[in-house]
């Protein structure tokens, strides 16, 4: 490297905020339910639906995230981890076009599966993507700014929901798509699959290009010993992979972080605030206007996770959230028993608002991205593409269940239960955190493979599939 020739982080954040743009339209079709689905149940809009509707409205995109997930692995190996971004941008155009073909069911059903393909194709692609243009020390850093456009577009979900009709609000998001699609078509792909491809010369504009560096030769030297020889595997043969203890294990981990993320229904409580403090007679501000407030809360807590994931570190944070929000759930359980037993409670509305907001600023400080960091460094390159595929697809299935199973799960039990249940998992997942997750910090992706070898006293040698010699 030429003297005074450091790597400069700046183009780094600039491709994370074209990112952060796609995490805004994943947030404003999360944000869009709370509102629409109050507003559409009670004859509000034009249209009105039934709770079963609503019901399928709310949990629908999560059944077809599968279908973008393994496009976007598929779509990964061919042709990278930035061009799949992109493409992601394409479905969420076309599932806000379909809100401006016609109003209804239907339609309103097409465009929630048009969603969850492009959800499938960004949670895919987005964390491989700032894995493998983002300096170690930033990483994280990065991986929260684009997960923290999610908590700003579920604001502008909450917000514009509550005021402007829904063909105007499918007018703001298509825009919104445009703009990424023709932001981010320039970015060049990454090093990591040039090298993939054996295009070294590419890989080193790549990384000049993300670096701003004139001299790139070590870090190009690194990255070839990170990946290794390229190796063209049958699918029999990636799948065999996963049978080696470290593969394995690694696999299930992160499977479990995600299980335990959708299974506690930490997103269908975000998709129901309003028609929950609803229920419990929140009237000293209007409803709609609270879960604007907790939109806010959600974009502090997001800024806070921007500096905390590369200072506090990855496991710290995730098990501070966990346990925030296991308390808070805990809670706002509390609040309906006491409802139900003929309580009054006009006199604590302002706690209550104030549980709401903590639980979702404990969500935003860790659990909302956290996941994503170590989606985006914790699997050896060979087995990035398909291990990230797998999880999606767990993950997309299990949050279908979780929001699929909310309305008849409250009409069979109380609203008390399902807090209480989902606190009990929540807190499940605090201890699976300070008992498994390794903290990558600080790291470089193969000294995370290095430390997850050594944490394994099962592995050898030889199940790393990876070699640098011919």
């Amino acid at each position: 490297m030429i003297k005074g020739d450091k790597p400069k982080v700046w183009p780094q954040w600039i491709a994370a905020a074209i990112v952060y743009i796609l995490s805004m339209l994943t947030g404003l079709v999360a944000g869009w339910t709370s509102p629409y689905l109050a507003k559409l149940t009670t004859g509000s809009e034009t249209l009105t639906i039934t709770n079963d509707e609503g019901s399928w409205i709310a949990s629908l995109f999560h059944l077809s995230r599968p279908i973008g997930s393994i496009i976007g692995a598929v779509t990964v190996h061919k042709f990278g981890t930035k061009h799949t971004v992109f493409i992601a941008g394409f479905p969420f155009g076309i599932a806000w076009i379909f809100f401006l073909i016609r109003e209804s069911v239907p339609w309103i059903y097409a465009s929630r599966v048009s969603s969850g393909v492009a959800m499938g194709l960004y949670l895919g692609a987005f964390p491989l993507y700032i894995g493998e243009i983002g300096n170690p020390k930033i990483r994280g850093a990065l991986v929260g700014l684009v997960s923290y456009g999610s908590a700003i577009g579920y604001l502008m979900g909450n917000l514009l929901g509550a005021y402007i009709s829904m063909r105007n609000f499918s007018i703001i998001n298509l825009v919104l798509s445009i703009f990424f699609l023709v932001s981010f078509l320039y970015f060049p792909s990454t090093a990591h699959y040039f090298v993939k491809k054996n295009n070294m010369d590419e890989a080193e504009k790549s990384l000049k290009w993300y670096n701003r560096q004139r001299d790139v030769a070590i870090e190009l030297e690194s990255l070839k010993m990170y990946i290794g020889k390229p190796q063209k595997l049958t699918l029999k043969e990636s799948f065999k992979q996963w049978t080696t203890p470290l593969n394995r294990k690694t696999l299930f981990m992160v499977i479990c972080v995600y299980l335990f993320m959708q299974l506690s229904g930490l997103y269908t409580i975000a998709m129901y605030l309003e028609i929950l403090l609803t229920k419990l007679k929140i009237d000293v501000i209007a409803p709609s206007l609270v879960v604007v407030a907790i939109g806010i809360v959600a974009i502090i807590g997001g800024c806070v996770a921007i500096y905390t994931n590369d200072h506090c570190g990855r496991r710290t944070m995730l098990a501070a959230s966990t346990l925030g929000v296991s308390i808070n759930f805990a809670l706002i359980g509390v609040n309906y028993l006491l409802a139900g037993h003929g309580y009054d409670l006009d006199n604590y509305q302002w706690y209550i608002i104030a549980e709401f907001m903590a639980y979702i600023f404990f969500l935003n400080i860790g659990l909302t991205h956290i996941p994503n960091c170590l989606l985006s460094e914790i699997f050896s390159p060979e087995l990035k593409e398909i291990g990230t595929c797998i999880v999606n697809i767990v993950c997309a299935c299990s949050a279908f269940l979780a929001s699929k199973s909310y309305q008849p799960l409250l009409d069979a039990t109380s609203e008390e239960f399902i807090f209480f249940f989902y606190a009990f998992l929540v807190f499940l997942m605090f201890l699976y955190t300070i008992i498994v997750i390794p903290e990558t910090k600080g790291k470089s992706l193969q000294e995370i493979q290095d430390m997850l070898m050594k944490r394994d006293k099962t592995v050898e040698p030889v199940q790393i599939y990876r070699t640098t010699n011919d």
